[in-house]
């Protein structure tokens, strides 16, 4: 391992699902190198719903900014980013900036360590879709960080081969799996919660099959998020078996239609966010799960749980290749069939994991700490 005389390593993050994926990373680094050396930063993006997680895990941040807020535009809040952390990189001076996937705090902080002499490496780097509308902004942030970025830890093979074709140079990729399955496998072998309880023996008291339902995306309000909901309600209508779990999103993108539709459903239960360690758990004794989530795209096709992912698009093609995913079309037109193939696939055993084995945390740690 390198001597480091430029002691900072910067882990960033701005949201529960950066903080979930980056964790095992910082928590590899500061054993090798010792917590003096490695900060950790959270730029507020996602700030009461990333509480939910911090008070779980105890954790506890060097530097906590004030730099993002879900009230102004995309626009001003990349602007922000990318000033603020221009400041404080200059300021620190680290040797390494890591960020993770692709929001706006990932895309501001990369950018801004670009800019200040870093060294930039991006965790969960190649993703994409091939459309910057879908979804928006996030292709947009991932193509701007992979254009500045030192060190790309791609998750799959599929990832490493999306930036090859983009010009980046094999020497600065790594494959490494996805280090939001290190905290996903941790989850579910913990106690279960008492939220997750109460859905878990709801739903063995009535006798119905657990079906997730988490959506948040932007690009879906209107007919998409129109033809979700009311063909989910006629579904749920037909399918007396099935109770729906419905866990809201804090940007509420997706509540007037919960609303709308879900509330006055006998089966259904509708939650306000789950923490993580509750939502884990209910993926995992879930018979088929409707998502247009990334992260938990991942964990069910690590664990074997039907997905029918409500997006045009995903970047996360390996699920579907495996057949343990299929994606909507564009407007959600076909989502009864998903519903219908999600219910009836049957699962015996279940050993593929295209996203790794909970391992990347150390991986990164190790190439950063050795090579750079």
């Amino acid at each position: 391992m390198k001597n480091f005389k430029r002691k900072t390593i910067c882990i960033v993050i701005g949201t529960r699902p950066e903080l979930i994926k980056q964790i095992s990373v910082y928590n590899e680094c500061i054993k090798k190198i010792g917590k003096q050396n490695v900060l950790l930063i959270n730029s507020g993006q996602h700030r009461e719903f990333l509480d939910l997680y911090i008070k779980e895990k105890r954790i506890k941040f060097d530097i906590s900014l004030k730099n993002m807020q879900s009230t102004i535009s995309l626009k001003k809040n990349i602007q922000k980013s990318i000033s603020v952390f221009y400041k404080l990189i200059k300021k620190l001076r680290p040797k390494i900036v890591l960020v993770q996937g692709d929001t706006t705090t990932a895309a501001g902080c990369a950018y801004a360590a670009s800019l200040s002499g870093s060294l930039v490496a991006h965790n969960e780097a190649g993703l994409r879709t091939f459309d910057n509308k879908n979804p928006y902004p996030e292709e947009l942030n991932r193509k701007l960080i992979s254009s500045v970025c030192d060190i790309h830890f791609a998750p799959t093979k599929l990832n490493e081969k999306n930036l090859i074709n983009e010009g980046v140079g094999e020497n600065k990729i790594f494959v490494v799996g996805n280090s939001g399955i290190d905290s996903f496998l941790y989850a579910i072998k913990q106690k279960t919660t008492i939220e997750a309880k109460k859905v878990i023996d709801f739903a063995k008291k009535v006798n119905k099959k657990i079906i997730l339902l988490t959506a948040h995306r932007r690009e879906s309000i209107g007919s998409s998020f129109e033809n979700l909901f009311k063909k989910l309600e006629n579904f749920l209508k037909k399918n007396d078996d099935c109770l729906l779990v419905a866990c809201t999103h804090p940007n509420n993108f997706a509540s007037k239609y919960i609303k709308k539709y879900l509330t006055k459903l006998d089966n259904s239960l509708i939650s306000k966010p789950f923490d993580y360690f509750t939502i884990c758990k209910i993926i995992s004794v879930s018979d088929f799960v409707i998502t247009d989530s990334g992260g938990i795209q991942e964990e069910c096709a690590t664990i074997g749980v039907p997905t029918v992912v409500c997006r045009k698009v995903t970047e996360r093609k390996e699920a579907e290749i495996i057949g343990i995913a299929k994606i909507s079309s564009s407007n959600n037109e076909d989502i009864i069939e998903l519903l219908k193939w999600a219910k009836n696939k049957k699962i015996k055993k279940w050993l593929k994991r295209p996203y790794g084995n909970g391992n990347s945390g150390k991986k990164i740690a190790k190439i950063l700490l050795n090579n750079f």
